[in-house]
């Protein structure tokens, strides 16, 4: 099973619609103010759920009640973000792979958290990924191993210590290669390499390190 989450964070709305074009979900998730996110990009949710406190046209929630959508709300007052929240769901749901769009944004508290919740994710052995039109992000606990195609423009290949160290790093097929490596939060050594072959592949011995893929 494969879940979308959209939250309300900034969203290009002509990437979502480009991206969705070749991408399919067996579930989407709306957290709060994602669901205006979900109407401008038409897409149909199949669960929503939050406070929405910041969704703005509150006739929404009455629109997709009366198609049939299922609305879960919470207290403004609580210990969880909307996005957490919608993480704690999708997690319920059993799913392979957990897409997130609109966790990115001008609000950097928020941006870490979710983040963070990646790491929540992959705790629980689900693959998760948080989207946007400029960068996909994901994060490998321990020992690790993943193949990388060649993107067809220009895009930076960054890794980032999630903890205090990530150990036994090999990169091979980048314009940086690097063998047996070592990562530390306070470093920036693993910023904007590019894959130059027709597959990056990227070996972890131990440690949390985030992959981020970028483009201007």
């Amino acid at each position: 099973m494969r879940i979308l989450i959209v939250t309300g964070g900034q969203l290009d709305i002509d990437f979502v619609r480009e991206y969705l074009t070749t991408e399919q979900f067996d579930r989407v998730i709306a957290a709060d103010s994602g669901l205006a996110h979900c109407k401008d990009a038409g897409i149909m949710p199949t669960d929503i759920l939050g406070d929405f406190d910041s969704l703005v046209d509150k006739d929404l929630l009455e629109e997709y009640q009366k198609k049939g959508v299922p609305v879960r709300g919470f207290p403004t007052r609580k210990d969880y973000t909307d996005t957490h929240l919608a993480m704690m769901y999708a997690k319920e749901l059993n799913p392979e792979e957990v897409i997130v769009l609109g966790a990115t944004g001008t609000r950097i508290d928020h941006m870490l958290a979710n983040i963070g919740m990646l790491e929540y994710m992959a705790k629980q052995g689900i693959s998760c990924k948080i989207i946007d039109a400029h960068n996909e992000v994901e994060l490998l606990i321990g020992a690790s191993r993943k193949r990388y195609p060649k993107p067809n423009g220009k895009e930076f290949f960054s890794l980032v210590a999630w903890n205090d160290k990530v150990t036994g790093i090999d990169l091979e097929g980048f314009s940086y290669p690097l063998h047996n490596g070592v990562l530390e939060t306070a470093i920036s050594l693993g910023i904007s390499n590019e894959i130059v072959d027709e597959y990056g592949i990227l070996s972890v011995k131990e440690g949390k390190l985030l992959v981020i893929r970028s483009r201007d």
